[in-house]
């Protein structure tokens, strides 16, 4: 990702709909599967400008990577601690193998080439019966220029992704679509995009909504984790799948 897409996450994560509903998101999956622990062995890969990275602090210790510089100096000057420049795809050290409770890959494999690698080396990083958490984008057919200013490789469908995590040595606990709700609108945008506005220099589909529809779109996406929770969606812009490393 780029660095001026770096500055325009940074600016958003902690507003905007996506990033704010995704966070409910995952402390919804945390309580579900973790049952109010809150001294979790946490490590969040591509932790990005570090919203995320902020919030799952209250669930235990966290450690963090991305392999970008500048999403890194943000985590820095956040105070984050624990937080480093690092690839998944070279990541090697033997110092993280079988050291965490939880790693989130939140927006992260459709940016790596080898995504099966990661995923074999998170497996590596996990405790035995530790848990992954893990968000994609999803569809082929959705492919964009906002796919394009991310530097993504793929977007997934459920069966790819849960294929290759099984491949990878995962139990699959459960995997369902996400942003369901708003998904015919956020089709119809990128499809009008690819038609009538390419432009030169790729750039991602953030629109700034007023506060109002911002929060009611954050309202929808609470609603929906309410029901993912039970219930799996079949369509939806994101892939959301919890795999488990099986105990010994």
């Amino acid at each position: 990702m780029n660095s001026r897409e770096i500055e325009k996450m940074a600016q958003m994560e902690d507003e905007y709909w996506w990033h704010v509903g995704k966070k409910y998101l995952v402390g919804a999956l945390i309580e579900k599967h973790f049952g109010g622990r809150y001294d979790l062995d946490i490590l969040e890969v591509g932790c990005g400008t570090g919203a995320l990275t902020s919030y799952l602090q209250k669930y235990g210790k966290v450690t963090a990577f991305d392999k970008s510089e500048d999403a890194v100096n943000y985590c820095t000057k956040k105070g984050i601690a624990n937080v480093f420049v690092a690839d998944i795809s070279k990541f090697a050290s033997e110092d993280y193998f079988e050291k965490y409770d939880l790693v989130l890959a939140l927006d992260v494999l459709e940016h790596v080439q080898d995504d099966v690698g990661a995923m074999e080396k998170v497996l590596k990083m996990l405790k035995p019966g530790g848990v992954f958490f893990i968000n994609v984008p999803a569809h082929k057919f959705l492919w964009s220029e906002h796919d394009e200013a991310l530097e993504h490789k793929r977007r997934y469908h459920r069966l790819e992704l849960t294929r290759k995590l099984i491949d990878a040595g995962f139990e699959i606990i459960s995997n369902s679509y996400f942003v369901t709700f708003v998904s015919p609108l956020i089709l119809f945008y990128r499809a009008w995009g690819n038609i009538f506005g390419k432009s030169a220099y790729p750039k991602t589909s953030y629109v700034i909504l007023p506060k109002p529809l911002n929060n009611f779109l954050v309202w929808l996406l609470k609603l929906e984790t309410k029901i993912l929770l039970r219930y799996r969606f079949p369509f939806g812009v994101t892939l959301n799948v919890i795999a488990k490393k099986k105990p010994l």
